[in-house]
């Protein structure tokens, strides 16, 4: 058994697990690689042997106590119809379909290189998608709205995400259900927009929507599930925690550890270092990883960062800090 399983399941093991969202990527100079033989994001997240060999490199290198599937949260709404292309410097380009329905058919290379990951390894694999509200951000507002996004501008759209989001929440369960089908061992819900909600909207966008993914998975097989809703308040916290059936909530770098306690004690955290802490000097990464470490002593815990690696991230800090997770 792992030990990163074995925290899902509650149990305080003798060793914290860590492993970083964004581990499969940009500070890569092995990813980087590979990036340069694609034009466009998409053709690698649509190539079997790509997903694999991205995936695998930080378990080869870092041996970290999870893999992550490399994807993107835009592969939910590429498969229920919508245009979605990855231009460099401008990010995600999406022609929305707003008549969402999910086909399998088009997720058939990210399924055939979760299969290929589990052929490969024994390291827990997570798959993942966005939570309902932030994979309709991406859809709805293009970036230069996103930088910026006001709450009036979320306002002017209320009735159109009111109309889509039980379909996008379908589009999720199936798209979760699928990876389930093809063999992970853990889910992240990605609520990464979280923040630009206020309290009744979370609820309706982020907290029902999730309650349903939950229940669906569940149904279907009782695979232990994680939730981010990145940059939310306290209160958003606390509600977002007790969630029935929630395994984990990942907590961002903002989220203040005095407050664990007003949380669910009875799920795990995950989390929740600034990853640009890895960016600065040793002393500074060792004080903050050293009190996240005090923080969750007594209580199970996945250490992670509160955000993705960054891409000008060195690999000796992640070693470094690896280091002393691990003594």
């Amino acid at each position: 058994m792992s030990i990163f399983l074995d925290t899902l399941k509650k149990k305080k093991t003798s060793q914290t697990p860590v492993w970083l969202m964004r581990q499969a990527g940009r500070h890569l100079p092995e990813y980087l690689n590979i990036r340069r033989q694609f034009n466009d994001l998409m053709d690698m997240f649509l190539d079997p042997a790509t997903i694999l060999e991205v995936s695998m490199q930080p378990i080869k290198r870092y041996n970290m106590d999870a893999c992550i599937v490399f994807s993107d949260i835009l592969i939910t709404p590429f498969a229920a119809g919508s245009n979605v292309k990855f231009i460099e410097g401008k990010g995600p380009i999406i022609k929305f379909r707003e008549n969402i329905n999910y086909d399998y058919e088009k997720t058939l290379p990210l399924a055939s290189g979760i299969k290929k990951i589990k052929e490969e390894t024994d390291t827990p694999l997570i798959g993942f998608a966005g939570g309902a509200w932030t994979t309709l951000f991406y859809c709805l507002y293009e970036k230069n709205e996103r930088q910026k996004l006001k709450p009036e501008d979320i306002n002017e759209k209320t009735s159109q995400i009111n109309n889509l989001i039980e379909q996008m929440t379908n589009a999720i369960i199936q798209h979760a259900e699928m990876q389930i089908d093809c063999g992970i061992d853990a889910f992240q819900i990605f609520e990464s927009s979280a923040g630009h909600l206020n309290d009744e909207q979370f609820y309706k966008w982020c907290v029902i929507p999730t309650e349903k993914i939950i229940e669906s998975i569940k149904k279907k097989k009782d695979i232990p599930i994680i939730g981010f809703p990145r940059n939310t308040n306290l209160e958003c916290y606390k509600k977002y925690s007790h969630i029935d059936k929630l395994d984990c909530v990942t907590l961002d770098y903002n989220f203040p550890l005095d407050k664990i306690n007003e949380l669910n004690n009875e799920i795990v955290f995950q989390g929740n270092l600034d990853p640009k802490l890895l960016l600065g000097d040793s002393q500074n990464l060792g004080q903050k990883v050293e009190e996240i470490l005090i923080a969750f002593s007594k209580r199970p815990h996945i250490f992670n960062l509160g955000h993705g690696v960054l891409p000008e991230t060195s690999i000796e800090k992640v070693e470094e800090m690896l280091a002393q997770i691990r003594s």
